[in-house]
C-alpha cells in the first residue's frame, strides 16, 4: 500500500515497504528521537535524500518554496496596472485582465501534462527548465511589440510556473520523513500562498514610477538570477526506494546535479499522463482538494479579485493604498496561521502515536482543521464590513481578512500535507490535481464574485461563500473519523504505480 496507515508487520504505523524490499525486523529499524521508527525507513547509502544532511535539506526546502512564491507573485504585480496596459494597447482594462485568465488556465492544464516526466527523469531538469522558461517568458513579455505577444507569453509562463509550483510537494516528500513532514510543507505552503499577497505592494509603485512593462520584466530578471542559483544548489531528490545497494555506486553531489542520478530501467508511457485523472477516485484526494480550493478562493483570492472595486469605490483608497491592504492583511494572517500549523499537525501525529501504539495514520492531522473555521469567519467579518463602510472603518475589513488567511494557511499546510502522506508514491499527481483546482477555481471568481454582490449585497454574497466553504469541510470530518476504514476498503484500493519512490 501507498499511504501512512498502520503497517501490521511492524505494528509501528510505517508507509509499507515498496515492491522488492524486504520488511526490517523489529531489531533493524531506524528510530526517531521520539523513539518511534523512522517513516518511510531510510536506506543505508548516504545518497539517500532522507539521509541528507539537516542544512542541506533545509536548503532545498527553501529553493522550492522561493520557487512557488515567484509564480504567483510574478502572475500578479502587472494587477494593479491594468489601466496603463489596455491604454497602451488601445483595449479595456477588462480585457487586459484576460493575460491573467490565460495564465491561471495554463498553470492549471499544463502542469498534468508535463509533470508525470518527474517520476521518471526526476525532479531537478523540470525545476531548471520550468525556471528558465517562467524566466525567459517573463522578459520577453516586457518588451513585447503586441498585445498578442504577451498573451502567448502567459501561455508559457502559465504552464512553466504551474510545474514549478507543484514539484514542491513532492520534493518535500522525498526529503523529509512523515513525522517531519507537516512543518516542511508549511514553509513551502507559506511561500506558494504570500506569493500572490506580496505582489500589490510592488506592482502599484513598479507601474507608477518606472512603467507597467518592468511588472513582467523584474520578476523576470530575478527569476533569471534564481534559476542560475539552483542550478548550481538544487540537486536531485527523486530516490528509487527498491535500489539495493549493490545495484549501482552511490550518487555524489556532483552527479545530483549533472543529471547522473537518475538512471532506471523505467521509461515514459502514455499511460503515465492519465494518471493524475486516476488519483481522482480516492476520496483522500478528491475531497480534501475540493475543500480546498474554496478555502483558496474565498479565503484569498475572493480579496484580491473584488479590492480594486471595494477599495476604491467604498473607501477611495489610491493604487497604493488598495495594494497595501490587499498585502499585509493577507501576510500577517498567513504568519499567523503557519506558525500554529505545520507543526502542530507533525505534533498531532506524535500524540496519536503515544496513545494508540505507534500508530500514525495521517488523518490525525486532520484535528488541525477546526482552526480553519476562522476563515468563513473572516470572510464573513469582511462582507459585513463592506456592506456598512459608511460607518465602520477599513481596519474592520483588514482585520476580516487577516483571520481568514489564518484559516486559508492552515488548510493549505493541513491538505497537502494529508493528501501527499496517504499516498506519498503519488504525491506528484496529487499535487497536479490540486493545482488544477486551485488555479481553475481561483480564475472563475472574478466572473461572479462582483455580479452577486450587487445583486444581494456584499454580507450577504460573501455569507454564501463562507457557508459554502462550511459545507465542504464536513466530508474531511467524515475522513477524520473513518478514512482509515476508506483507504483500506476494496473499491478504494491504494494505487501501485511509483511504489518504488
Amino acid at each position: 500500500m501507498a499511504s501512512n496507515s498502520i503497517d501490521e508487520k511492524t505494528e509501528k504505523g510505517l508507509e509499507n515497504n515498496p515492491p522488492g524490499v524486504e520488511y526490517l525486523e523489529s531489531s533493524q529499524l531506524k528510530l526517531d528521537k521520539t523513539g518511534l521508527p523512522l517513516s518511510p525507513q531510510p536506506t543505508a547509502r548516504r545518497d539517500d535524500p532522507l539521509n541528507w544532511s539537516p542544512a542541506l535539506k533545509f536548503a532545498v526546502c527553501i529553493q522550492v518554496s522561493f520557487l512557488a512564491f515567484l509564480g504567483p507573485l510574478a502572475s500578479a504585480v502587472i494587477n494593479p496596472a491594468f489601466v496603463p496596459l489596455a491604454e497602451a494597447f488601445d483595449i479595456t482594462p477588462v480585457e487586459a485582465s484576460y493575460e491573467l485568465t490565460v495564465f491561471l488556465v495554463f498553470a492549471a492544464t499544463g502542469p498534468l501534462f508535463v509533470l508525470p516526466v518527474a517520476n521518471t527523469y526526476g525532479r531537478r531538469p523540470l525545476f531548471l527548465a520550468g525556471s528558465l522558461l517562467a524566466a525567459v517568458t517573463n522578459v520577453a513579455a516586457a518588451y513585447s511589440p503586441s498585445w498578442t505577444g504577451i498573451l502567448a507569453t502567459r501561455v508559457f509562463n502559465g504552464i512553466a510556473t504551474g510545474w514549478l509550483t507543484a514539484l514542491g510537494p513532492p520534493t518535500i516528500c522525498d526529503i523529509y520523513f512523515f513525522h517531519e513532514r507537516g512543518f516542511y510543507m508549511g514553509i513551502w505552503a507559506f511561500f506558494i500562498n504570500n506569493g500572490a499577497h506580496v505582489a500589490p505592494l510592488l506592482g502599484g509603485p513598479i507601474a507608477e514610477h518606472i512603467g507597467w512593462r518592468w511588472c513582467f520584466g523584474i520578476p523576470g530578471y530575478i527569476q533569471l538570477g534564481v534559476t542560475a542559483v539552483i542550478a548550481c544548489t538544487l540537486p536531485e531528490t527523486l530516490y528509487r526506494r527498491n535500489m539495493q545497494a549493490s545495484d549501482a555506486k552511490e550518487r555524489s553531489f556532483l552527479d545530483l546535479l549533472l543529471f547522473r542520478s537518475t538512471s532506471t530501467s523505467k521509461r515514459l508511457s502514455l499511460h503515465d499522463f492519465i494518471r493524475p485523472f486516476i488519483v481522482l477516485r480516492y476520496l483522500a484526494v478528491l475531497l480534501p482538494a475540493l475543500y480546498y480550493v474554496t478555502c483558496l478562493t474565498y479565503g484569498s483570492v475572493l480579496f484580491a479579485a473584488t479590492g480594486s472595486v471595494v477599495y476604491k469605490e467604498f473607501y477611495h483608497f489610491t493604487i497604493t493604498q488598495t495594494g497595501l491592504i490587499l498585502s499585509i492583511p493577507l501576510i500577517i494572517g498567513n504568519l499567523i496561521g503557519e506558525a500554529g500549523a505545520g507543526w502542530f499537525i507533525d505534533r498531532l501525529i506524535y500524540l496519536h502515536a503515544k496513545r494508540h501504539d505507534g500508530e500514525r495514520p495521517p488523518e490525525a492531522r486532520l484535528d488541525a482543521l477546526w482552526l480553519v473555521l476562522l476563515l468563513p469567519i473572516g470572510t464573513i467579518i469582511d462582507g459585513i464590513c463592506i456592506s456598512h463602510s459608511e460607518t465602520s472603518s477599513w481596519v474592520g475589513n483588514a482585520f476580516g481578512m487577516a483571520i481568514a488567511n489564518i484559516g486559508f494557511q492552515v488548510s493549505t499546510t493541513v491538505v497537502y500535507a494529508y493528501c501527499t502522506d496517504c499516498y506519498k508514491p503519488q504525491s506528484v499527481e496529487i499535487s497536479a490535481v490540486i493545482n488544477f483546482f486551485r488555479n481553475i477555481f481561483g480564475g472563475i471568481l472574478s466572473f461572479y464574485a462582483l455580479p452577486l454582490a450587487r445583486s444581494i449585497g456584499f454580507q450577504y454574497a460573501w455569507l454564501v461563500f463562507a457557508f459554502i466553504n462550511i459545507i465542504l469541510l464536513l466530508p474531511l470530518a467524515v475522513l477524520r473519523w473513518k478514512g482509515q476504514q476508506i483507504r483500506a476498503s476494496a473499491w478504494q484500493k491504494p494505487p501501485t504505480f511509483h511504489n518504488d519512490i
